[in-house]
């Protein structure tokens, strides 16, 4: 048993010629006086796949040398030595510490001759190799690092996200909730955490990504869309795809039942922001949510874009009708004689004096207005301004308002005060014309000055569930839907052309008998789809920003940065609420968010 690992290969291959030999010989057997019975045409295809993989199979002596509570594959990946990033990195699973390269004088087959650590898997492929014998190994003991590396979701695990309430636990034995996972915090990165958790309980973009693998890179189904169109800045779309593939990569970390431990680092998701973002959010400074959430759809949307369309867009974009009401002054009086102003002339010494007076004087104010269709991903609204005067006790009042009295500004009768790159004042009013299936509200505290940043203590009620957004939304009638009496009525094949006008078509599919297809029918035009055209929307998550209380305080301290991030989210299955600030994780009760 001391022979290497060529002769234990070549000994399983003499193994596998003898297996086949003797399956293919069993079927010759049956003119002799003892009948034995034939193999199946699927058992032979079973036991030539079961030896197939036993030949394919190459294990390692050095497997036991593996130290698992060493490893953390969410740090950027690049060579402790070099500092170089790339494809060719590998990571040792004896230390945990990355290397570039396998072949000889590169700094992982340098670390496995001096420090003995035999054992490394490629973190890009999820490939184990065995240094300095360079070999690939194949063993299904190792399949628990490989699901830690890069984790997988079939069909199956996706349907089963929202349901799923057992607790998973880490090699240290610490209970977590998959989807439900603490961040860390690379000093004010809270609101790039909290962004993230709410994005993740999305459930059309955490779909999307979790169903992605990673051997499916973005990069490739990016170029192979782009063959087909125009070719856009090659610079911005790189950083975008690099942007989406580190947060496709959190994602499935984050829902990850087979993890190490039981927080996530957002490591590589940061540094992407920071160099496609060219520091615009970056470490050490606190970023508005606002601003952050924009601009990561904005990346997503580039990143997932195929032939024009993109998860993001078919998620969260909406369209509003934008009226603008503008002061222009023209001249009112353009053939009036001008002045003489030649010397010698009785004009000269007014014209200069009253120049700029007369020329304002001919000119006449007129109010243009104009109409614009747009649309949205986030909808802004503006919160009322805090008072000026202290109350008696000699504190500020903060005012409280509902999200109704906030929303008026989106009515279609309301007009808001702006002002444009120009820098003349606007007046404009904003009519809904469609809504999203998933609706950011913004709430835009945090003003900015030449002096100073101040933020809008305002509290704004909100209801958890069911807000009705009906009265704001413009855009055109609504269908009319048939009543339980006339489905049941209808003939098939008017139920079915019901249904495909309504995207449908599995639900007829997927029935056998009239019956039980008038009952599905019902079921989905009567009960789920009123609720889905009724506008109403039920809360998924939440992010709000606290400030310590001494903070404002004669104009001295920013809020924004001495303050910090926090995000709230659902759990579908118990109903239950979490409050996920950085890497702690708590229950919290609904009427503590709204």
């Amino acid at each position: 048993w001391e022979s290497s690992i060529k002769n234990q290969v070549s000994f399983k291959a003499v193994l596998v010629s003898i297996a086949f030999y003797f399956v293919q010989r069993e079927g010759d057997i049956g003119t002799t006086d003892r009948q034995i019975p034939k193999m199946s045409q699927a058992n032979i295809e079973n036991k030539k796949r079961k030896v197939g993989e036993l030949a394919e199979e190459v294990s390692c002596p050095y497997l036991d040398t593996i130290q698992r509570s060493f490893l953390d594959f969410d740090h950027e990946h690049s060579c402790s030595v070099s500092l170089q990033g790339g494809m060719h990195i590998y990571g040792c699973l004896v230390c945990g510490k990355f290397f570039r390269g396998r072949g000889k004088a590169t700094p992982a087959y340098t670390h496995s001759v001096e420090e003995s650590h035999f054992v490394f898997v490629h973190l890009t492929k999820g490939t184990f190799h065995c240094l300095p014998d360079d070999y690939e190994i194949k063993d299904p003991s190792v399949s628990d690092i490989r699901a830690a590396l890069h984790p997988t979701f079939n069909i199956s695990d996706i349907h089963q996200v929202d349901s799923n309430t057992n607790l998973s636990r880490d090699l240290f034995g610490r209970k977590y909730l998959p989807g439900f996972v603490g961040l860390n915090n690379h000093n004010k990165t809270d609101c790039i955490n909290a962004v993230v958790q709410a994005l993740t309980h999305v459930a059309p973009i955490r779909d999307y990504f979790l169903s992605i693998k990673h051997d499916a890179s973005q990069t490739e189904e990016w170029t192979a869309s782009q063959k087909a169109g125009k070719k856009k800045n090659h610079t911005t779309n790189r950083s975008a795809i690099q942007v989406t593939e580190a947060f496709g990569e959190l994602v499935r970390k984050m829902w990850s039942k087979e993890r190490f431990k039981s927080t996530v680092d957002p490591h590589i998701l940061v540094q992407s922001i920071i160099v496609a973002s060219k520091k615009r959010f970056r470490v050490g400074v606190q970023a508005e949510a606002g601003e952050l959430i924009a601009w990561l759809l904005h990346q997503l949307h580039v990143g997932t874009k195929r032939f024009g369309s993109s998860i993001v867009h078919k998620t969260f974009q909406g369209s509003v009708r934008v009226t603008v009401k503008e002061a222009r002054k023209i001249d009112a009086q353009p053939n009036v004689e001008e002045d003489d102003d030649r010397v010698g002339s009785g004009d000269e010494e007014d014209v200069h004096a009253g120049a700029k007076d007369s020329k304002d004087a001919h000119k006449k104010v007129v109010i243009e207005e104009t109409t614009k269709d747009t649309n949205f991903l986030q909808l802004t609204l503006d919160i009322p301004e805090k008072p000026l005067f202290r109350d008696d006790a000699g504190g500020l009042v903060i005012p409280q308002e509902p999200m109704v009295n906030v929303l008026k500004k989106f009515d279609g009768k309301t007009l808001t005060d702006s002002v444009s790159r120009s820098g003349s004042t606007q007046r404009k009013r904003y009519s809904l014309l469609k809504l999203s299936d998933y609706l950011i509200l913004h709430l835009d505290r945090f003003k900015s000055n030449n002096y100073s940043r101040e933020k809008n203590p305002t509290i704004v009620a909100f209801p958890v569930k069911n807000l009705d957004l009906h009265e704001y939304v413009f855009g055109g009638e609504r269908p009319v839907l048939p009543t339980e009496e006339q489905i049941r009525s209808m003939s098939v094949k008017e139920i079915k052309d019901a249904l495909r006008s309504f995207g449908k078509e599995d639900i007829y599919k997927g029935a056998m008998e009239k019956d039980e297809l008038v009952e599905a029918t019902i079921n989905f035009l009567c009960r789920e789809l009123p609720d889905l055209l009724a506008d109403k929307y039920d809360l998924v998550a939440n992010i709000t920003h606290q400030s310590p209380a001494d903070v404002g305080r004669e104009e001295k301290v920013d809020p924004l940065q001495e303050g910090s991030y926090k995000c709230h989210v659902q759990h579908s299955a118990t109903r239950q609420w979490y409050e996920i600030q950085d890497l702690h994780v708590q229950e919290i009760m609904p009427q503590q968010i709204g």
